[in-house]
């Protein structure tokens, strides 16, 4: 990802067999410029992307708000405006040859759910293996495959503090030619080497080096496994004791009972769990045992889950569904944060789908000017406000409604009529 800023100034990295000179980049004006190498000190690594998806497929609550997070942003749509638009729409309508197929529309949906559950997002962008010059294909990379080329100490390997490139991990049986690894790169069994500008890393949100992209998982992770704990815990306990245990009296004044006949009679009403019927004497009386559930469960249950609801950055009652007793205004002014913070998600990954993707097709595919990639609103109440907004600029004589025809069609959602 870090070369990609220097290809864009038309420069080219010298092959390392046709170089005397270490690291060096040839520039257009047939100068060389030294670029050495660095290594920087050991990232701070995410929870394991395993132990992410793990929450996200077990956890209803978490399963559940991320999925609509998801479906609120692709829902808003997307369209690309200006000149040369054709050929870029053409390229993405024809994505899925390499790998699973997969449509453009999937791929979005897959970069935006892949930052949310693991933080981070990687295209492939599949260049022709000829030449390495033209990119012919887009392919959603596993997360938890990928990560950054690292040297012997695990350390990333940087050039100019861009990192080099990263290392792809195989499926056992499976077999693929990498590119050109450099000295400074370790390679593990199973791994190969991607050069940086084949790979467009998407960041959900970042803090300290910036290297590895934060999730709405993660600062929420560990809550989710004691909710998890506590609640199969409590369950168990519930199955285990559905009904009040049975404590059985033996003997009276009379009948003074021995060890015998307590265990006689412990051994009848043990069989009422499949009997319903069990005769007994009169001097031995069973009796149940209430047991209370400790009110600290369900309190604690109801705290993990708010620190989980926080992280995810969904209000409670959408992301349970269940119609928590929310004030309606409360409710309200969470759904107006939730729409800005889907915005801003939505704003960053634009931005970086046009420099890196877009930028890029321009550069090798020589498509041409860079279209605009705009996003639709989000929110119902974003489209409600603005078509008012809209009625009340065509009432006062502003614009002119047949001006607004195609727009209002895009807005509605009627752009085939």
């Amino acid at each position: 990802m870090g070369i990609l800023s220097n290809l864009l100034q038309e420069e080219k990295i010298i092959p390392k067999e046709l170089s005397s000179t270490k690291n060096l980049i040839y520039s257009k004006q047939d100068k060389l410029e030294p670029r050495p190498l660095s290594l920087s000190v050991r990232p701070t690594l995410p929870e394991d992307m395993e132990e992410l998806e793990y929450a996200y497929r077990k956890d209803p609550i978490c399963f559940n708000a991320i999925n609509k997070t998801v479906q609120i942003i692709m829902a808003a749509g997307y369209e690309f405006n200006g000149k040369g638009k054709r050929k870029y729409e053409e390229f993405f309508d024809d994505i899925g040859n390499v790998g699973e197929e997969t449509t453009f529309e999937e791929l979005l949906e897959g970069i935006y759910l892949n930052q949310l559950v693991y933080g981070n997002a990687y295209v492939e962008l599949v260049f022709d293996k000829k030449t390495d010059s033209t990119i012919l294909d887009l392919l959603l990379i596993d997360p938890k495959r990928i990560d950054y080329a690292k040297d012997s100490s695990d350390n990333i390997v940087l050039v100019n503090g861009r990192p080099i490139g990263y290392v792809y991990k195989l499926a056992s049986g499976y077999y693929a030619e990498g590119d050109l690894k450099p000295e400074e790169v370790t390679v593990k069994e199973n791994q190969i080497f991607i050069s940086a500008k084949k790979i467009c890393h998407f960041k959900l949100h970042t803090i300290g080096d910036r290297y590895y992209g934060i999730g709405l998982i993660e600062p929420g992770y560990r809550s989710i496994l004691r909710k998890m704990k506590i609640e199969e815990a409590n369950t168990n306990s519930i199955y285990d004791r559905g009904t009040y245990p049975v404590i059985v009296s033996v003997g009276d004044e009379i009948h003074e009972p021995v060890p015998a006949d307590v265990e006689r009679a412990t051994e009848v009403v043990s069989k009422m769990k499949f009997n319903r019927y069990v005769g007994l004497p009169y001097w031995i009386k069973p009796n149940t045992l209430e047991v209370k559930q400790s009110d600290i469960v369900q309190s604690t249950l109801d705290y993990l889950r708010v620190n989980e609801t926080a992280s995810l950055g969904m209000p409670m009652a959408f992301a349970a569904g269940s119609g928590e007793a929310t004030n309606r205004a409360t409710l309200n002014n969470q759904q107006q944060i939730l729409e800005l913070t889907l915005n801003q998600t939505v704003k960053k990954t634009v931005a970086q789908f046009k420099k890196y993707i877009l930028g890029r097709l321009s550069f090798y595919n020589h498509f041409g000017p860079i279209p605009e990639f705009t996003w639709g609103d989000i929110g119902a109440g974003s489209i409600d406000t603005k078509s008012k907004r809209i009625v009340e600029y065509i009432k006062a004589g502003v614009f002119d409604p047949t001006i607004l025809l195609d727009y209002i069609k895009n807005l509605e959602g009627m752009t085939n009529l």
